[in-house]
């Protein structure tokens, strides 16, 4: 077994004294420009990995922060899991990502990350807890930041507008003409697809349009394919002539049933996607979309997180809420062309 390069080891390869090197590396007292390259070139030279635990056991601090996420395969998240690591390393802090789908793993999780040391969690559950004693969260005793979902009141929380973002998007296929507007969203389990549904239903309702439920798709899983509901559509006597759907295998399944009946996008179905620019940008003619700025959510996730962590935020919890945009693209027309 190869020997773990130490301190000492880069101490003597850059020449200097081993308390400059612990300087340097824990960002703790002054040291040069010159000093701090000189050491920083050392370490990476030696492929040096500083032990976290004799650091914690030094400092009282593992400069950790949990993430805990129901998919990581989910494109959403993943983006969002992407920008927030950028910044907690730009920060000095490394992210501890675990997936849990269920509330057992939830607790496991919770007080595997307590066990860690760990200095706060950043959490988007998989179960939003309506009773808080049986939450983990609420037990919990590090700082926590929830992502997207109704908690109550006892968390910092970043959430995105969904409702007000559907609304919109409900309301350009209502001004181009449409009336059979399908849905494709996730399960009404979870904030993000409760919230979709009430500004689906309250464009409609505004335009004095009735709800429709056969037109609305909320399966539990994101992955699940369309296919097979979107083919049901397209028998109804009356199918839907505009379909909004997350961009994800939801509305890829929707749009292969779609050609697969000969139809063409927007000629015979407009198509609002929702979810980032890079699962949408593929899709030809360029889709229209619904997307959110996933970069300001991780950013004042992260901030929020630093303030809890260094003790300068409120007593209060603050709640930040993130906007839709509604990107026009060639995949909506008129109804009456």
């Amino acid at each position: 077994m190869s020997k773990r390069i130490s301190v000492r080891d880069v101490a003597a390869a850059a020449g200097v004294a081993v308390g400059s090197v612990s300087r340097v590396l824990n960002d703790s007292g002054y040291a040069s420009q010159s000093l701090r390259r000189r050491v920083l070139e050392a370490a990476e030279r030696l492929g040096y990995e500083p032990d976290f635990t004799a650091r914690h056991l030094r400092t009282g601090r593992s400069k950790t922060i949990g993430y805990l996420l129901p998919n990581i395969a989910n494109p959403f998240l993943a983006a969002h899991l992407s920008e927030v690591e950028r910044l907690t390393q730009a920060a000095g802090y490394s992210l501890l990502v675990g997936s849990s789908e269920h509330p057992s793993r939830d607790r496991e999780l919770v007080a595997f990350f307590e066990n860690r040391r760990l200095e706060g969690i950043i959490a988007s559950p998989s179960y939003e807890y309506p009773d808080p004693r049986v939450c983990p969260f609420t037990q919990c005793k590090l700082p926590v930041v929830i992502v997207d979902r109704a908690m109550g009141h006892d968390f910092d929380t970043v959430q995105i507008d969904h409702a007000d973002g559907m609304r919109r998007a409900t309301d350009y296929l209502l001004t181009l003409g449409h009336r059979r507007i399908a849905l494709f969203v996730s399960s009404a389990s979870l904030r993000p697809g409760r919230e979709k549904l009430i500004g689906y239903q309250a464009a409609l309702h505004a335009a004095g349009i009735p709800y429709d439920d056969a037109l609305v798709y909320m399966p539990n899983s994101w992955i699940e394919s369309s296919r097979q509901r979107m083919a049901q559509l397209l028998a109804l006597p009356s199918p839907p002539t505009a379909i909004i759907a997350l961009g994800t295998r939801m509305l890829s399944g929707a749009i292969h049933v779609a050609h697969e009946a000969g139809m063409a996008i927007p000629r015979d179905l407009s198509v609002i996607g929702i979810g980032t620019m890079e699962t949408l940008d593929l899709m030809r003619p360029p889709v229209t979309a619904l997307r959110y700025s996933f970069e300001r959510s991780a950013q004042i996730t992260v901030q929020l997180m630093m303030e809890r962590i260094s003790g300068a935020g409120p007593l209060e919890p603050r709640k930040v809420t993130i906007p839709w945009d509604l990107v026009i693209g060639a995949s909506c027309t008129s109804r009456a062309a």
